[in-house]
């Protein structure tokens, strides 16, 4: 799948100095008054829209340290994943930044009050109602509160010392040791050590055959929530994927507490693409909230939420969400980690801990 172009990192940090900033910027002014005013003013929107040149002159003014987090920007809706694809694609549509090891970083503190919402599709979206509308979900009495699966299940990471095998192209394996589904598990054990009981389905969905998977996947949603009523979240987990031309896989990335671990990212769904979906605010507000109380709590462990014009299943009922847990390039070690501090914030968001 044609993804990007080449990307290049720059390992030594090579930056644009001040001294070199203001020159530039003195030298396009001198140029055009003396009848150049058309290239110049070229020149500067060319400039304006160099990612790499305004994070460096905003890390200049403001004296930040630039880091090396990846920085990603939605691509075009044409590229987006859709619901009925027959190969292998990913629901996310980001890609690293050209020079993402320029950018300047937003402090923990800032991070943590700040809710992001990528918007691909038609609707107006603002995230201060959402959050103002202040919607939560409880756990409801007895019984599984929280449904687990896979659409993707062959979903894997990249292996490693502790978690070594054989991966199929694009990281991909139905061995459930080393997939989304090995993610899972580990979500319904801290859930349920926070008091939260949770239904796995850990059947494989996109194989043998990957187009379809949806529909299969929606077919064991509606025959579990109807078994057990109880349940109060559905979640699909599945692992990102982010390639450039020639295969490169980038990674999600963070450390807290002092443990490098994946990123995650919420998916949400509408009715944008024509598929009915009529409680997506609803669901959106939801997301939207607990992607808050994660960030306050951890940090720069969460991607900006995603709004799609696909609804990915979350029609089936309220509080249905679905995660990005890392990409291609990390671990399963990374993956583990990332989705146990999601599961202890979304347990103490049911019990209201």
């Amino acid at each position: 799948m044609n993804r990007h172009k080449k990307h290049h990192r720059r390992r030594d940090g090579v930056r644009l100095s001040a001294a070199v900033t203001l020159c530039l910027a003195a030298s396009l002014l001198l140029f055009s008054r003396a009848g150049g005013e058309p290239l110049a003013r070229q020149a500067v929107a060319a400039l304006a829209g160099n990612t790499g040149f305004v994070a460096r002159a905003v890390s200049l003014e403001l004296g930040l340290s630039p880091s090396h987090a990846e920085i990603y920007t939605p691509r075009t809706a044409a590229s987006a994943r859709s619901e009925t694809a027959a190969d292998p694609q990913s629901e996310s549509t980001y890609l690293p930044q050209e020079s993402p090891n320029d950018a300047p970083v937003l402090s923990a503190a800032d991070r943590a009050a700040t809710v992001t919402i990528n918007n691909e599709t038609s609707y107006p979206v603002d995230v201060e109602a959402c959050l103002s509308a202040n919607t939560t979900i409880r756990a409801q009495g007895d019984g599984p509160q929280v449904l687990l699966f896979h659409t993707h299940g062959s979903e894997s990471y990249t292996p490693d010392a502790a978690f070594p095998y054989t991966p199929t192209e694009n990281e991909r394996t139905t061995d459930t040791r080393y997939n989304v589904v090995r993610v899972g598990d580990e979500l319904q054990k801290v859930l349920e050590a926070h008091g939260v009981q949770a239904v796995h389905i850990r059947e494989i969905f996109d194989s043998p055959t990957y187009s379809g998977s949806y529909d299969r996947s929606l077919a064991a949603i509606e025959q579990t929530l109807a078994q057990y009523p109880s349940i109060q979240v559905v979640i699909d987990l599945h692992r990102d994927s982010i390639l450039t031309d020639d295969g490169q896989a980038y990674k999600t990335a963070c450390t807290i507490d002092g443990t490098p671990m994946a990123q995650l990212m919420f998916v949400v769904g509408t009715d944008d693409g024509g598929l009915t979906h009529p409680d997506w605010r609803s669901n959106l507000n939801y997301i939207t909230g607990l992607q808050y109380r994660l960030n306050r709590t951890y940090p720069g462990l969460m991607r900006p939420v995603n709004l799609r014009t696909q609804r990915f299943n979350q029609h089936a009922r309220p509080g249905s969400i679905l995660v990005e847990v890392g990409s291609s390039g990390n671990t399963m070690t990374e993956a583990l980690a990332a989705i146990r501090l999601f599961g202890q914030v979304l347990a103490n968001d049911l019990t209201g801990a």
